[in-house]
Parts: structure tokens; C-alpha cells; sequence
């Protein structure tokens, strides 16, 4: 299992969905909002076109920190705000770090601080994601 004292870093992950991918998503979701593909409408925002979904990114963060765990990791907590918007066809980095580890019985509790950054590396997203694995002695 990875380091998990406070400061460790997540190991990293780039994302980057195609227009398709993130319509495909939004789908499988049930949240098809107009955003997520009415370029016209997004350019009248004064965005490039449109723009991924929310919920992608704060799945990215939840995905990175569940890779780091393992498979036996069980999600508490996400939380996730945007700061930015984020487009399709572009390569995200997500990083992160430790930022408390807690013991709760047979369970270490993770909770790690992560960001999405765009390739011009803007934040685009901040996330908390809790997460408890079995104590291992």
C-alpha cells in the first residue's frame, strides 16, 4: 500500500475524453445538460465549446486516490468544487496528496486533497475524497 502519512503524495493521473466520450458519460448518468453539448450555447457563455461534466472530474480525483488504496478501499466521503470549466479532447493531470490519516477500529481512514489542472495547467477542479481500507499490522 502506498505511503499514507500526511504530505505523500497521490500518484498521478492524466485523463483526457473525447467529445463523445463525455456525452457518452453524461448518458450514463442521466444528466444530459445542455452545456455538455450545444456549442453554440457555450460559445455564447464565451467558452471555447462545451465542456465536460462536473462529475467526470470529481471522478477523476476519486479514481486516482482509490487506485493509490487498492481494491479493498471503500469511499466515504467526496466532496468537489469547480473552478473552472474543462473541455473535451484535452489531456488532465490529477494530483493530490494525504492530507490526514485517522484509525477507526480495523479501518485507517485517507483523506487526500486533489486538483484537476487543465494542459495549461488552470485549476479546474479541487476535491476531498475519504476513503477507509482494513488496517493491515
Amino acid at each position: 500500500m502506498a505511503d499514507l502519512q500526511p504530505g505523500a503524495a497521490v500518484p498521478p493521473l492524466d485523463r483526457c475524453v473525447s467529445r463523445v466520450q463525455s456525452t457518452l458519460y453524461t448518458a450514463a448518468i442521466r444528466f444530459a445538460h445542455q452545456v455538455h453539448f450545444d456549442d453554440e450555447m457555450c460559445r455564447a457563455q464565451g467558452w471555447k465549446g462545451v465542456i465536460l461534466p462536473g462529475f467526470l472530474l470529481g471522478n477523476w480525483c476519486l479514481e486516482a486516490v482509490t487506485r493509490m488504496l487498492g481494491p479493498q478501499s471503500v469511499v466515504r466521503a467526496v466532496s468537489f468544487r469547480l473552478t473552472s470549466v474543462a473541455y473535451p479532447d484535452a489531456l488532465h493531470h490529477i494530483t493530490g496528496e494525504v492530507s490526514k490519516v485517522e484509525q477507526d477500529g480495523d479501518w485507517t481512514i485517507v483523506t487526500c486533497t486533489m486538483a484537476v489542472n487543465d494542459p495549461d495547467e488552470t485549476l479546474v477542479t479541487k476535491a476531498t475524497v475519504t476513503v477507509a481500507v482494513p488496517t493491515t499490522e
